[in-house]
């Protein structure tokens, strides 16, 4: 009797534990499930920081790397630049002058034997500003001849003249056709007229005449714009040098006749008639001009050497690049009078000065620019008035 009850409570209890035991067997699926959803959510959250943390370094890394390309760059284009002056002042001490790039100059680092790291490219292109009428010392004739060589209409080309003119004067008197402040105050944005020379070929932008012909509507220079800077440059000069002259350039200086002007561009092309290719020719001495020419114009201002070099340079690696453009005398002659004064200022400040050490080159910089692209674009006043108020 009492081992039947014994066993009966025997199998009670191993029932209640089988009992338990499914019931926890039930149970430990969502336990479990829970605790994997947990862990999930932890991955999620952490591994959305770690993509935050990983994003925000490589941010601080990219901008860090970009001053440190920056720097390298720069000083990459400075060499060069340094290179370009020291070509120019070589040519100027063998050949007594700078005429035209096929003497040598027009590649500076092969002429120098200088090579860039593995990776590392410059562009450097030389501009010869006395091959350019000086756009500041045109006089009223010279202007309109220019325009109407270019083809404007005879009214565009006094408004074109007059209006450029006034910008330059000192005074406030609108001429006939021209502009001062009466009519650049009507636009949105209210100006006057610089009454100073013309510093960059961009201040077109907002000469009356010139806004509407040389300028598309969004204020990006056209066909007539670029033309217009073949043939004119804000840098003084006493003489054109005929070996970088455009066409349009020998044709408005006037006494030139058209056969004068076909006979010096059929030189400069060489036999296959085409400039700026191997076989160019240059005018080495006014007596080799005359030869081409026959008759030399009376109060001719034609020469043969370059007084004045624009030398614009881009380095690149990669997606990177930096961009140099001066602007230097090579005898001391230019329309920035400031800029020749902040020259001597530094000069005699410093004794590593360029004219101050006569072992440095002879040269003055009437412009230094960084970093400006070279399709730079230009931007308008809007509302501009057309046409002066009558």
């Amino acid at each position: 009797m009492d081992t039947t009850s014994d066993e009966r409570k025997e199998r009670s209890f191993q029932s209640a534990r089988d009992l338990l035991a499914s019931e926890g067997r039930r149970m430990n699926p969502r336990r479990k499930g829970a605790v994997l959803l947990l862990v999930l959510v932890m991955i999620v959250v952490v591994s959305f920081a770690m993509i935050e943390f990983t994003e925000r370094g490589l941010s601080e890394i990219a901008g860090e790397g970009y001053y440190v390309e920056r720097s390298y760059l720069r000083t990459e284009a400075y060499s060069a630049l340094e290179t370009s002056l020291a070509v120019l002042a070589d040519v100027i001490f063998i050949d007594g002058s700078l005429q035209a790039p096929i003497q040598g100059w027009g590649d500076p680092l092969v002429y120098a034997g200088v090579s860039l790291a593995e990776g590392t490219f410059a562009t450097i292109r030389y501009t010869d500003e006395s091959g350019k009428l000086p756009l500041n010392e045109l006089d009223e004739g010279t202007l309109y001849l220019l325009f109407t060589e270019m083809e404007f209409e005879v009214d565009d080309s006094l408004k074109l003249t007059n209006s450029l003119l006034d910008w330059i004067d000192e005074d406030d008197a609108t001429r006939i056709d021209g502009a001062e402040l009466d009519e650049y105050g009507l636009a949105e944005m209210p100006f006057a007229a610089s009454n100073r020379p013309i510093r960059r070929l961009e201040e077109l932008s907002i000469v009356d005449g010139f806004r509407s012909l040389f300028f598309t509507e969004e204020g990006h220079p056209n066909e007539h714009f670029f033309r217009f800077a073949e043939a004119v440059s804000p840098y003084g000069s006493s003489s054109i040098n005929v070996n970088a002259a455009s066409e349009l350039a020998l044709i408005s200086v006037g006494g030139l006749s058209e056969l004068q002007v076909e006979a010096i561009m059929d030189h400069r092309a060489g036999s296959d008639g085409i400039i700026g290719t191997e076989d160019d020719r240059y005018f080495a001495s006014q007596e080799e001009l005359l030869e081409v020419i026959v008759e030399m114009p009376e109060g001719s201002v034609l020469n043969v050497i370059s007084k004045i070099m624009t030398i614009e340079i881009q380095v690149t690696e990669g997606n990177a690049d930096f961009f140099l453009r001066a602007v230097v005398s090579l005898d001391g002659s230019g329309s920035f009078e400031e800029a020749s004064q902040t020259e001597q200022k530094n000069s005699s400040s410093s004794s590593q000065a360029t004219t101050s050490d006569e072992s440095s080159y002879p040269f003055i910089f009437l412009e230094l620019t960084e970093d400006v692209s070279i399709n730079e674009t230009i931007a308008s006043p809007e509302n501009f008035p057309s046409d002066p108020p009558s």
